[in-house]
């Protein structure tokens, strides 16, 4: 390195601070990218800037937002950014790195550029910058020992260990949801996607148990016990692992009879996904709230940077290739998992039913209008309409409090909006049983459209089947019994939960139904909209950039306050399969 003092550190982007699982998606190396990112700014004072080369069919707007989802844009400079397709070169050309220096006010030499590329490294070089070589795989060069503890809380310890396996449970249940999907379009008698069924198989057998069972049951559990967590408590996790992998034979069983003509082994081989899906989604859970919060509070801060440090001795190297083989898994199901491309929304139907709740459905259907305001401004359509759910009856619908509302439509049996928003309300365990309205959110599932809900309406969702495996949120009333009936109830729960290219939106409880309508258009309509609708109902004041999440801000657990309000009112927010039988 130049003897020059630098004033900015300028960062390549792909396999230096993370990986592009897909174009225009970052997933970045935890924790050590933010500790990089945060020392360079907050320790060192440098300022940070980006250099990243874009693919031609990835526009500029996709890139910058591709930063700001990956939670690293408070980091980098208001001038620090700086795409390709803006200068017009692609790195190693040292004309970008000129142009990203002298965008920053600085000269070349009063900046070092970091990237993993020796080609890009040399680039930089010739534009007369400092350049340093960090090498990919990412080492641990940034990962402070021994490391600090976040904040403890009833389902986490704090600790980096307990972090790093939750993280592979969410890689996991990436492939649970491609696993209920293949297990869906066999059940529904398509040809089985036998692609997708062998990379799901390699999936199973190489990443989950070469790797994420390897390291729970040759690392961080021996060292657990070492440490004084009771063996006892973690017993299940070896009869979990040891049933995954009976499934994981059966499934490579099925598919090379299917290889080989035998098409009655399509149906075990849904059985065998079934088995694993129903198995990984429970397991997953019982180790992310109970066990991992209790091994973790077990190790000082040192015994974790060394399990940490030996667990990384069984990891699978560079994450890259692997979620990129999940990505590709996820195009040939077409499973959404958080792409660029958000749904185009044009036409909305804010449902109303017999005791639907005043504010679950008068909240969102005026936020909604006033954005269709704001969009008429910008030259573009929306059109939201509040209707019923049938020809019968009178106009007006009787909501739970007594207030009645005229409606302007109902839902016809061909009827397709955009976004059906189906309200919560005292009314929704009735409205669960009301085939017309299952029938009307399966038709706008199965086609694609995005279906919204807030409060006790995710029963409607529930009792229309179309969850599946989409992590959710809901009132702490029916939360329980979802949880028992298999969906994945996100906890602790959150005010919503959605995805920008999903096509599931769910909010929780009352105080939640405000803030997360304002999420779902900022999430739905794009940052400008979200913000200025945000400023008018004073979300963005009250919330911040929590608005442009797709995860809502989590709610605090007090569990026997809500088994009170569960035992009043699951029975009537959300009627036992049972009930519905015999009703």
């Amino acid at each position: 390195m130049a003897d020059q003092p630098i004033s900015a550190i300028l960062f390549d982007v792909k396999d230096t601070l993370g990986y592009v699982d897909r174009p225009g998606h970052l997933v970045i190396y935890k924790p050590s990218t933010m500790d990089l990112l945060r020392t360079c700014k907050e320790i060192l004072r440098f300022r940070i800037g980006i250099i990243t080369n874009l693919p031609a069919d990835v526009l500029a707007l996709a890139g910058r937002k591709m930063i700001e989802e990956a939670g690293i844009a408070e980091f980098v400079d208001p001038d620090g950014l700086v795409i390709n397709h803006d200068v017009g070169v692609d790195k190693p050309d040292p004309r970008i790195f000129a142009y990203a220096a002298e965008k920053m006010g600085l000269r070349p030499d009063e900046c070092l550029f970091v990237g993993e590329n020796f080609a890009e490294v040399l680039g930089a070089q010739a534009a007369g910058m400092q350049a340093q070589l960090k090498p990919c795989p990412p080492g641990r060069e940034f990962l402070f020992k021994p490391v600090s503890s976040r904040p403890s809380t009833e389902k986490d310890s704090g600790r980096l260990a307990e972090m790093i396996i939750e993280e592979d449970h969410l890689i996991g249940r990436r492939l649970v949801m491609a696993a209920a999907a293949i297990a869906k379009k066999i059940g529904a008698g398509e040809p089985p996607p036998l692609r997708a069924m062998g990379i799901l198989v390699f999936l199973l057998n190489e990443f989950i148990d070469r790797y994420h069972h390897m390291v729970e049951e040759r690392v961080l559990l021996p060292l657990a016990f070492a440490f004084g967590f009771p063996p006892t408590e973690a017993a299940y996790v070896y009869e979990d692992h040891e049933r995954g992998r009976q499934y994981f034979k059966a499934l490579g069983d099925a598919l090379n009879q299917l290889r080989a003509g035998d098409e009655a082994a399509a149906e075990a081989f849904k059985d065998g996904l079934e088995g694993f899906v129903a198995l990984y989604r429970e397991h997953a859970r019982r180790e992310n709230d109970e066990t991992l919060p209790r091994l973790g509070a077990c190790l000082s801060e040192v015994e974790d940077a060394l399990v940490v440090e030996l667990m990384e001795h069984y990891g699978p190297g560079d994450l890259g290739p692997w979620l990129l083989l999940i990505a590709n898994l996820e195009r040939e199901l077409e499973v959404r998992s958080g792409g660029s491309r958000m749904p185009e929304i044009k036409t909305v139907g804010v449902l109303a039913y017999h005791r639907c709740g005043e504010q679950d459905t008068l909240v969102p259907y005026e936020i909604l209008k006033h954005t269709s305001m704001v969009l008429a401004e910008q030259g573009k359509s929306l059109e939201v309409k509040l209707i019923r759910s049938s020809r019968e009856g009178p106009e007006f619908v009787e909501m739970q409090m007594g207030t009645r509302v005229v409606s302007e439509g109902y839902l016809e049996s061909e009827d397709l909006f955009d976004l059906l928003f189906v309200p919560g309300g005292l009314g929704s365990g009735e409205a669960s049983k009301d085939q017309r309205i299952l029938a009307a959110v399966r038709r706008h599932h199965e086609a694609g459209k995005v279906v919204g809900t807030n409060c006790s309406g995710i029963s409607i969702l529930h009792r229309a089947g179309i969850l599946d495996d989409t992590p959710v949120t809901a009132a702490a009333t029916v939360a329980r019994r979802l949880k028992e009936e298999g969906a994945n109830l996100l906890q602790p729960r959150t005010m919503w939960a959605g995805k920008k290219d999903g096509t599931i939106w769910t909010s929780a409880g009352g105080s939640g139904v405000h803030g997360s309508t304002v999420a779902m258009v900022a999430n739905y309509f794009g940052r400008e909209v979200g913000q200025y609708i945000g400023m008018g109902w004073d979300t963005y004041p009250a919330l911040g950039e929590k608005i442009f999440d797709e995860r809502g801000p989590q709610y605090l657990s007090f569990p026997e306050l809500e088994a009170g309000i569960q035992d009043a009112l699951e029975d009537m927010l959300l009627p036992r399969k049972l009930a519905l039988a015999a009703g």
